[in-house]
């Protein structure tokens, strides 16, 4: 008796420090305890970051695939931004819906004729001529620099110098006949498809965001209509105070290249309006071209005062007019539209360079409209939960005194 019950005191002694070990081993985490420490909440972040950059790269992927469509679309929508307030305007003459868009759709097709045949037109006939002349001033550019005692190897610079030359002289020249009649099928398809897309937002573009807004879930309504309106206001003043400031710009440049008997001075304002669609990069770029045709033509004085003058306009177009004709249409950092200029180039070519800006705007107005919606929708309800907890202090304090 006295062993069987010495054994059962032990295995109790036994049971009851393996109770304490497993007490004071602490329990592993539950798998939900995992995603609220600082590790776990950075792990969500992170998870969500690369889902919106997955879904942001398959869209642009799909934008780039189906360009025959996506383009077209952009460029309607871009256009149809500009022409609203010209649509209100009809429809405040008592025009009706169709015979409003109608008007403003002819109104587009001959200014654009016009504009592509009297500016696109020359730059192309006169293409080959800009690139020999350009050629030749950067010659004359290294020639002199040389003279002056720059060190430069010309060997390499001759044959870059070459190479450029030869593609901006032959820049599709050299593709096939069949590759020629396949890019002038897409073209005229994208141009119909384009006047097709643009004379229904035209007609029915009020109709089709009101349709778009009743997939919206009611809370975000308000805010994602705001963001659409302010997105249509920034293209619309974009594209508006882009073509004034290109204006602007071809031609005091085309009265200076006059003035100075530069040779090409149309050509070369053509170019310098049709670049100002592309910002900070383009101007730049028309401004060399012409300053070296002109150091050919009419020495380097002539440059040097044709470069004072493209300098001043920029100016001018940045300080003076942008902030009049623009307002915050184009509130972004000169390095983001250089980002935005170099990704639109690599996947879009001339067209994602000349859609990369506005997009980017829109992108950014829209964000802030959005936010700023929320945040006076918040500071809102704020205001009035505070005021419904004084009435109830005031109610309460009230109740005594009466009694």
């Amino acid at each position: 008796m006295a062993t069987s019950d010495g054994a059962h005191a032990s295995s109790r002694e036994q049971q009851t420090r393996r109770g304490q070990a497993r007490e004071a081993d602490p329990a592993p985490p539950a798998p939900k305890q995992l995603w609220k420490d600082s590790f776990g909440r950075a792990s969500i972040r992170a998870l969500q970051i690369l889902l919106i950059a997955g879904a942001v790269a398959l869209l642009g992927y799909l934008v780039v695939a189906l360009k025959l469509v996506t383009l077209p679309l952009l460029l309607a929508l871009i256009i149809a931004s500009a022409m609203h307030p010209i649509i209100r305007m009809l429809h405040r003459a008592h025009f009706n819906r169709i015979w409003a868009a109608i008007t403003a759709l002819l109104g587009i097709i001959l200014v654009l004729v016009a504009v592509i045949s009297s500016v696109v037109m020359t730059v192309i006939y006169e293409w080959s001529d800009l690139a020999v002349q350009t050629q030749q001033g950067i010659n004359k550019l290294i020639t002199i620099l040389s003279d002056w005692g720059v060190p430069l190897d010309e060997t390499h610079l001759q044959e870059y110098l070459n190479k450029g030359s030869q593609y901006l002289q032959t820049s599709g020249a050299g593709t096939s006949a069949v590759e020629g009649v396949s890019m002038v099928t897409e073209l005229v398809a994208g141009a119909l498809l384009m006047i097709v897309m643009l004379f229904f937002f035209l007609l029915d573009g009020p109709r089709m965001w009101r349709f778009i807004l009743g997939f919206v879930p009611e809370r975000l309504t308000s805010r994602i209509n705001d963001a659409g309106l302010a997105s249509v206001h920034v293209l619309g003043k974009y594209i508006r105070g882009t073509v004034i400031i290109a204006a602007f710009a071809a031609v005091v440049d085309l009265i200076a290249m006059l003035v100075m008997r530069v040779p090409l001075a149309f050509p070369l304002a053509a170019m310098i309006f049709l670049s100002a669609f592309i910002p900070i990069v383009g101007a730049l770029v028309s401004g060399i071209c012409a300053a070296l045709i002109a150091l050919v033509a009419a020495g380097p004085m002539a440059a040097v005062v044709l470069v004072a003058v493209v300098v001043v306009v920029n100016q001018v177009e940045h300080h003076i007019l942008q902030p009049k004709v623009m307002g915050s249409a184009l509130s972004l950092h000169g390095i983001v539209i250089i980002a935005a200029l170099a990704v639109g180039a690599n996947q879009g070519g001339v067209a994602g360079a000349l859609l990369a800006v506005p997009l980017s705007a829109v992108i950014w107005a829209s964000y802030k409209a959005f936010r700023s919606t929320r945040l006076a929708s918040s500071t809102e309800s704020e205001l009035a939960q505070e005021q419904a907890e004084y009435d109830d202090e005031a109610g309460s304090e009230e109740a005594p005194a009466r009694s």
